[in-house]
């Protein structure tokens, strides 16, 4: 049997070059990983944000109450923020709610009636094809689904009616309906059972509008609560809630009726949000319960007492729907400026120093100047570039650049952050020209 010795400095020297083998490698690996850093991007897109204050204001009206001081069924014929003349009937009283359901069945089968009639008289001489019918349908339910959702509902209405008369016309100019005459028939005869069977049904009790302008069949006792005639005199404190209170509202009171073509807006505010309102490049409300779009609005008036303290402002607008004819107390946001750009987190924002080239007045002269500038990161395949920004609004947790140049240089070592590009948010040691993997997440 044959016997190895080994000296135990070889052993030794062994485990050492090891040991070494093995720290470089790890050296390698973490250097590897570092110059191929995994990152996270997101893409770069266009927004709109709106520079606003929210708070809480009065929805202050001139209105008059429509009045009807004696015993009955009140039915009314225009609805909430229709528009109404001076001695327009704007409700009927009856005597039991009977006859009023009667009168409302009468009225519908007349309308009914009015329509046929209409498309049975210009039978040969329609000119619209079942295409072109078909457009105007889609248009108009595409026009009553934005009423709805902008919460004007007399307009919605009406939309629905166009839809039905060109839902029927389509019916005459395809064939599938030779003559309305028999539905015609059958209509008539029907209101001639109603009228006969109760005679009374025609003798109604009308309540006309005392003025004319917008009606509204609800009324909150906060009518007059207000002086418009010294709106420009309210100060900070009167519309503390203590101060303005409803008032008992008429039992003889059906509805009321919006006077005026201006209504107001007052909402107590700080010093330097008034300065703000003054300065404002324009005004808007967005009241979320009355419409999905913004509401234009003038500036009345700033009232403090000196330009250190707090200001009430009163704004007045002239949009109206059925929720605006009975709002009164609202959260609101008052718009003052709008800023269109690209949305970029402000995780993601860097300063570097870059190079540019500059010219004396004459445009001559060039020279090479270093300026620190905010910017991005970007993944284009799989390496990394730095992009300018020109931040034109800043929020919380992000900044919206600007899409275009302007008047602002750009070095000629970057270029301005353009739309889809892909910012870099999150990634270790960046530096334009490092190479990243191209299994990077994309968020």
């Amino acid at each position: 049997m044959i016997k190895i010795k080994i000296k135990y400095s070889t052993v030794k020297k062994i485990i050492t070059v090891l040991f070494v083998l093995l720290v470089i490698s790890y050296v390698i690996f973490v250097i590897c990983r570092a110059s191929f850093t995994q990152v996270r991007s997101v893409e770069a897109n266009r927004t709109t944000v709106y520079d606003s204050i929210d708070t809480n204001a009065y929805i202050i009206r001139s209105e008059t109450y429509v009045k009807y001081d004696k015993d009955g069924v009140i039915s009314y014929t225009v609805s909430d923020g229709d528009k109404i003349s001076k001695g327009e009937t704007v409700a009927n009283v009856f005597s039991s709610s009977n006859l009023s359901g009667k009168k409302h069945e009468l009225d519908e089968l007349e309308k009914k009636l009015a329509l046929l009639e209409q498309l049975e008289k210009n039978i040969g001489t329609f000119s619209q094809s079942p295409g072109s019918l078909d457009e105007n349908i889609d248009s108009l339910l595409c026009q009553s689904n934005i009423s709805l959702v902008n919460k004007d509902i007399s307009l919605a209405e009406k939309n629905i009616q166009n839809i039905i008369y060109f839902i029927n016309e389509r019916q005459l100019v395809t064939g599938k309906v030779k003559s309305y005459s028999s539905s015609i028939n059958e209509i008539k005869n029907r209101i001639n059972a109603i009228k006969k069977a109760d005679s009374s049904i025609q003798k109604v009790t009308s309540v006309n509008a005392p003025v004319s302008g917008y009606f509204s069949a609800r009324t909150d006792g906060f009518e007059s609560s207000f002086d418009i005639s010294n709106l420009n005199s309210m100060m900070p404190g009167a519309l503390d809630e203590d101060k303005i209170r409803p008032k008992n509202v008429d039992e003889n009171v059906i509805g009321k009726i919006i006077d005026k073509v201006y209504w107001y807006i007052a909402m107590e505010v700080s010093a330097e949000d008034a300065l703000r309102i003054k300065n404002a490049n324009y005004l808007e409300v967005n009241i979320p319960v009355v419409s999905s779009k913004n509401i234009a609005v003038e500036l009345q008036s700033i009232n403090q007492k000196d330009k250190t303290s707090d200001a009430v402002i009163i704004l007045k607008g002239t949009y109206m729907n059925t929720q605006m004819t009975n709002i009164r107390k609202e959260n609101i946001s008052l718009i003052l400026d709008d800023f269109t750009g690209i949305y970029v987190p402000k995780t993601a924002v860097h300063d570097e120093t870059l190079k540019f080239i500059e010219t004396d007045e004459n445009g001559e002269n060039e020279k090479t100047v270093e300026k620190t500038v905010s910017g991005v990161y970007i993944r284009r395949g799989n390496e990394i570039s730095f992009r300018q920004i020109i931040p034109i609004y800043s929020g919380e947790d992000y900044v919206i650049s600007s899409i275009t140049q302007g008047d602002v240089p750009i070095s000629y070592e970057s270029s301005l952050l353009q739309m889809y590009d892909q910012i870099v948010t999150e990634g270790a040691n960046l530096y334009a020209g490092k190479i990243v993997q191209r299994g990077s997440e994309t968020s």
